[in-house]
């Protein structure tokens, strides 16, 4: 049981619009300035919003049999101008399912098709000015079927990682986007990750 330990109000008390003034827009993200009032404190203050659709992550392992590899991509990011090494991952179109997202982002990015899918639940990336969640599937017994389909802005290499040597990069920090580690936090608290480690382990 939590213990409160702040003073006597209700942070879900929602805040009052006072004024929303739309700034700009792109493919990701419509970005709105908003003006709102403290149920608490009657003061009104200035926030940024950013109205974000859904994306999703996906863990992806070839099948015992192939290995049981973790699918990578490697993928040049301009937030940073430099280049990461990232699970399987993308946008929801709209009006698209998240497993959905997940089985074609695993076929564009990797040619493999999963199967067998688990999901894994979801995260908000940052409530703080994003509205939208990311959401985690484990893709197992995965296997090519089909050539890469990229969009024309990407240009990625994709890696297959013993687990060891996933879980080397890992802690290593090789692997560090905020939602991949958010990803392998969901793996390791599914009921069933002791048992898909262990077949892992013996695949390497």
């Amino acid at each position: 049981m939590l213990a409160e330990h702040s003073p006597g109000f209700d942070p879900a008390t929602p805040w009052l619009d006072c004024e929303t003034l739309p700034t700009r827009e792109s493919r990701l993200f419509q970005h709105f300035k908003v003006r709102r009032r403290s149920p608490h404190t009657e003061r009104e203050h200035d926030f940024t919003r950013l109205l974000c659709p859904d994306w999703v992550n996906v863990l992806a392992f070839t099948a015992p049999g192939q290995g049981g590899e973790l699918l990578l991509v490697e993928q040049f990011r301009h937030g940073i101008d430099a280049s990461t090494l990232e699970i399987i991952g993308g946008v929801c179109d709209r009006g698209e399912a998240p497993a959905l997202t997940a089985r074609r982002e695993l076929l564009e990015e990797t040619g493999h098709a999963a199967g067998r899918w688990l999901e894994l639940g979801s995260c908000m990336p940052n409530p703080a000015v994003q509205n939208n969640r990311c959401h985690f599937f484990l893709a197992l017994d995965c296997a090519p079927v089909a050539e890469l389909d990229l969009d024309p802005s990407e240009e990625l290499r994709v890696w297959a990682a013993p687990w060891a040597e996933a879980e080397a990069l890992l802690r290593a920090g090789t692997l560090d986007h905020a939602l991949v580690m958010a990803a392998f936090l969901r793996l390791f608290l599914w009921p069933g990750w002791g048992e898909l480690e262990r077949t892992l382990r013996a695949c390497g």
